[in-house]
């Protein structure tokens, strides 16, 4: 009698949590404007958009014409090759902009990862009033720039980032790509993450698109401060925060696309570097999540095959079917909101499943020193057990 009335509490307490998921997810729909939303022309700031280039010469050129065509007027655009090994250099090279300024980057210096000092080179060259860091592999819509700009100013923000649209063509895209977007969605309550201005934890960034104002970036450091984290746009974001910066993200899913990966292996790897780092490499942290997120993933489903064998409906058989409605319905939330295919909800246990894979294995390669990015073993920071 008391183990089933243990089981039936643990039932409810996932149910509880996965409802409060909803909630979250909820307010975090509300909170998540829309860049477009945001009038155009509200200043004339100098932007320099900054972009780290290495073996990109299959997307280049799509992303330099997008934001060469920007209907923003003040802006510059520099690019640095990071001693790529394909034609991106020559493809940049080809492409004529008074606007577009090429640099050769430097070599790779001990303690650096390369996506850092990329973007350590190109701050250093940049005459603008605001600097956007963005990735070879985006396109811009024309007006991102007005709209982007327009929405730091109106919101008095010293940081901007957005969750852009993830193409997932492949179904090998489709169950390790949204993870991320699910992940902020639900985790991470933006009314509390604003009025807490401060707290570093409430804080997640996207690479592919951060805006910060000059004076922000120069007084937290840049990126010399987190130039050994392999999810260097996070750490930046926690670091303006920490600073007493103001910090904000919306809704860029009109605004600015990308096809991140073309596979799962290609997935695989991409995660398997930055999933550890997202815990600041603490490795009890990250067990008890990626446990906790198996736990209410798949204890519900369990659960409700259980019940239906057996035909026993009892508490713990309504708190799970609870439990996996509520799930879905988030999953629906994240397809509409972020444009991911509709049946998206019918995939999350996979997709949190592989999820746990991946945390576990970038654990392991961490610790073993094997990650590797685009050719380069990564530098990692201090690794703690909490």
């Amino acid at each position: 009698m008391k183990i089933t009335c243990l089981i039936s509490l643990d039932a409810l307490r996932i149910m509880i949590f996965i409802l409060v998921q909803v909630l979250i997810a909820l307010g975090n729909v509300f909170l998540l404007k829309k860049l477009e939303k945001f009038p155009k022309g509200l200043t004339t700031l100098k932007v320099s958009v900054l972009i780290p280039v290495r073996n990109e010469e299959l997307t280049i050129k799509e992303c330099l014409n997008s934001i060469l065509q920007q209907s923003y007027e003040n802006f510059e655009v520099l690019v640095l090759d990071d001693n790529s090994q394909d034609k991106s250099l020559e493809i940049i090279s080809s492409i004529k902009s008074d606007k577009l300024r090429v640099f050769k980057g430097e070599d790779l210096p001990w303690g650096w990862n390369g996506k850092a000092w990329a973007s350590h080179q190109l701050a250093k060259q940049a005459n603008g009033d605001l600097l956007l860091f963005t990735d070879a592999d985006t396109k811009h819509h024309k007006d991102t720039l007005s709209y982007a700009v327009s929405a730091l100013v109106k919101t008095k923000a010293d940081l901007l980032t957005i969750i852009n649209k993830n193409e997932v063509k492949s179904l090998g895209e489709k169950v390790t790509v949204p993870f991320g977007t699910w992940s902020i969605l639900t985790f991470l309550p933006l009314i509390v993450a604003y009025l807490w201005r401060k707290n570093r934890a409430l804080a997640a960034a996207n690479g592919k698109f951060l805006l910060l104002t000059r004076t922000c970036y120069k007084n937290i450091g840049g990126y010399e401060q987190v130039k050994d984290n392999a999810i260097e746009d996070v750490a930046l974001a926690k670091l303006v925060k920490a600073c007493g910066y103001r910090w904000r993200i919306f809704d860029g899913t009109n605004s600015v696309s990308t096809r991140m990966y073309h596979s799962f292996q290609e997935a695989l790897e991409g995660f398997t570097k930055n999933y550890f780092a997202l815990f600041g490499y603490r490795i009890l942290i990250a067990l008890f999540v990626w446990f906790w997120i198996a736990m209410i993933t798949f204890l519900p489903l369990i659960r409700i095959g259980i019940g239906l064998i057996n035909m026993n409906y009892n508490s713990t058989f309504l708190y799970s079917v609870i439990s996996v409605l509520a799930c879905w319905f988030l999953w629906l939330i994240l397809a509409i909101k972020f444009k991911y295919p509709w049946y998206q909800f019918l995939l999350y246990p996979l997709t949190n499943g592989i999820a746990i894979f991946i945390g576990l294995r970038s654990i392991v390669f961490t610790l073993t020193r094997k990650t590797t990015w685009k050719g380069r073993r990564l530098i990692h920071s201090k690794i703690r057990w909490l």
